[in-house]
């Protein structure tokens, strides 16, 4: 029996183990990755993505689903850097700070590095925010996220029933154990 069980639990931690390593970024992805993380300097100021997109398009990567080749990892790279040269060429800091040539210059960039994935690029002039969709689903967006403030006292509450199931649990069985006088 003891053979059964331990033969079990090794296959359970084999799946577990499998199934965190895909959940990684192959070679391909983690270049992509690394590119758009890359910082630039621009009129000795150091400009980047936002984290928030780069956290979506990490999450995106990571997805069974997505697979990238070598291939077109290139294409993507070579986008990316055509929307960088286009930032050091204009010489700003900030994407409001292009003029419309550079501004849709660095969209065609973004249509075509999303669609050597099969996405589409969506945008929103009146709330200015660009979607990336995979089959219609949101896979990454500039739109910026809602945020619930407040105090969240759920949190709390659990542990505090947790706690008080806990001393309960505690005082049946001493007094079961009779290690407790009536």
């Amino acid at each position: 029996m003891k053979k059964v069980i331990a033969t079990v639990i090794c296959m359970v931690l084999g799946a577990v183990s499998l199934t965190a390593s895909a959940a990684g970024l192959d070679v391909n992805k983690n270049r992509v990755l690394n590119r758009l993380k890359t910082e630039i300097s621009v009129a000795g100021k150091s400009v980047s993505l936002p984290g928030e997109l780069i956290t979506q398009a990490e999450n995106f990567l990571k997805r069974d689903d997505v697979v990238i080749t070598a291939k077109q990892a290139d294409k993507i790279i070579s986008h990316i850097n055509s929307g960088i040269n286009i930032v050091k060429e204009a010489g700003v800091t900030r994407i409001s700070e292009l003029n419309m040539q550079d501004k849709t210059a660095i969209l065609d960039n973004i249509r075509t590095a999303a669609g050597v994935l099969g996405l589409k690029v969506s945008i929103n002039s009146t709330d200015k925010t660009i979607t990336v969709l995979k089959d219609n689903v949101p896979v990454a967006t500039t739109e910026a996220a809602l945020k619930i403030t407040g105090t969240d006292i759920s949190a709390i509450l659990v542990m505090v029933g947790v706690c008080v199931a806990l001393i309960i649990g505690c005082f049946v069985v001493s007094w079961k154990a009779r290690l407790i006088a009536k």
